[in-house]
């Protein structure tokens, strides 16, 4: 064997490893932001992939909004139960309230109000979105649990309701994941989830994969914004 068919041999046995360590090497120069937006990146890559391989034709809409009002064509009851995690100053309270007129609709916000419990992104760090007490909302029908997710969902009565929506909005991969283990026994055909924050791969995306692939499976996507960042989900009626 010559010193040339040695090179050639041990240049291909070391082509594997060439892009890794171009990786490591520009690894080496990125910020924490930087980091965390090309992981987001490979999670878009990741959702556009499920949605092929689910035939899912999601339409896309104007913003969060135009996703609610969708999931507000979907009540077909006149008692339904709003159930929002992470209500921050309550925008999204505010427009559910005044948009579902049933007089036995019931709108529950939960939220400790003290900000993020960890830390999320580099400018979303532990105690960000604190306000310090729930907003004043002027809707009998609105009420608020206040404190830590696992310390108020197993104590909390659900009240009585003839169908259940769940918007997601508490950014963290442990938060949204106490939400779909609480989820687990209660939901029911009908039920529709709203997800938030789905840019996220190892947040909330994440906590929605593993539901689909478990206790979700049964869901399907109806509508989403900004191409996937926030996404409704419905357990089929007829399921």
């Amino acid at each position: 064997m010559t010193a040339r068919d040695v090179k050639r041999r041990l240049a291909k046995s070391l082509a594997p490893l060439q892009p890794r360590r171009a990786l490591v090497a520009a690894g080496r120069h990125l910020t924490d932001r930087a980091l965390t937006r090309a992981a987001n990146a490979l999670g878009g890559l990741e959702q556009g992939r499920w949605l092929a391989e689910t035939g899912s034709n999601v339409p896309n809409l104007a913003d969060r909004f135009a996703v609610f009002d969708q999931a507000m064509n979907r009540l077909t009851g006149s008692a339904p139960l709003y159930v929002e995690f992470g209500v921050f100053q309550g925008r999204t309270m505010r427009y559910w309230a005044s948009k579902v007129a049933f007089p036995g609709a019931r709108f529950v916000g939960f939220d400790s109000f003290q900000g993020l419990p960890e830390d999320w992104q580099p400018d979303a760090q532990r105690g960000s979105f604190a306000v310090g007490k729930p907003p004043e909302i002027d809707d009998p029908r609105v009420s608020f649990e206040v404190g830590w997710f696992d310390d108020t969902l197993p104590n909390w009565t659900v009240p009585d309701h003839d169908q259940l929506v769940v918007n997601i909005d508490c950014d963290l991969y442990s938060s949204t994941r106490t939400v779909l283990d609480w989820l687990r026994t209660r939901r029911a055909p009908g039920t529709l989830v709203y997800f938030d924050d789905l840019f996220n791969r190892d947040h909330q995306w994440r906590a929605l994969r593993e539901w689909l692939g478990h206790d979700g499976a049964a869901a399907q996507p109806v509508a989403m914004a900004r191409w996937g960042h926030h996404m409704l989900f419905q357990i089929p009626p007829s399921s």
